[in-house]
């Protein structure tokens, strides 16, 4: 299975961080099957629980808009335009 642009946000990023799976799941708290999942598709980005979310942004250090894709330069006004997309 592809995985989606979320999973592979956070793969790209874990890797430039130079962590391995196991260490973003001890700094996370959450199970490194899940983390596979999401990084390989199984589980799609969409499916993540914002605390899950934050608990990956955090210990990657970037945001959850970094992990949603979201430009930092978009301005609110956009973000709303699409989010109603």
């Amino acid at each position: 299975m592809k995985p989606d642009s979320v999973g592979e946000r956070i793969k790209r990023t874990r890797e430039a961080r130079k962590m391995s799976q196991r260490q973003l799941a001890l700094a996370t708290g959450l199970p490194q099957s899940l983390l596979s999942q999401i990084e390989n598709g199984v589980r799609p980005g969409s499916g993540i629980r914002l605390d899950a979310a934050r608990r990956i942004a955090f210990a990657l250090s970037v945001s959850l808009d970094a992990l949603a894709g979201i430009p930092e330069d978009m301005k609110d006004s956009e973000r709303m335009a699409a989010d109603a997309a």
